[in-house]
């Protein structure tokens, strides 16, 4: 069994990948074709289940052998595609009549907030720091200590 991707635009990226991605994704047991399927982003079938877990771990265990620091990624999120991946929940796709016709009200998706680099809390933190020092060398001067 293969793992394909059901959103064309993530496949077509992933094909623009450098080759060493692609071996990573293609050796753990994904195929680089698009299927179609009835579900909604965020669940896979739940008698997909084991080999899921079994391609993931595959995928998991390649990242960390080969290593992706430094591949070309092009418009392929890695890091957002294995958020979906963790995140994503069984659904079994035999669904009542009811809930079919039934509204769907959807609510948009709360933003997440973007993880700062490690660039950004070194600076943040030498910025606190230098304001600290200008404080406590104007407090010294005045002649009062914290």
């Amino acid at each position: 069994m293969r793992a394909l991707f059901r959103d064309a635009n993530a496949a077509e990226a992933l094909r623009a990948t450098s080759p060493k991605i692609r071996l990573i994704f293609e050796e753990a047991g994904f195929g680089l074709e698009t299927a179609k399927s009835n579900l909604e982003h965020g669940y896979f079938r739940a008698q997909d289940t084991a080999e899921r877990e079994r391609i993931l771990r595959a995928l998991f265990a390649n990242i960390r052998a080969v290593g992706v620091k430094g591949e070309y990624c092009g418009a392929f999120d890695l890091w957002q595609f294995l958020d979906d991946v963790k995140t994503a929940r069984p659904r079994d796709e035999i669904r009542s009549e009811a809930r079919d016709k039934a509204p769907k009200q959807r609510q948009p998706a709360a933003p997440k907030p973007k993880r700062r680099s490690i660039q950004g809390r070194i600076g943040f933190a030498l910025g606190l720091a230098v304001v600290v020092i200008v404080v406590l060398r104007y407090l010294a001067s005045e002649g009062t200590a914290p």
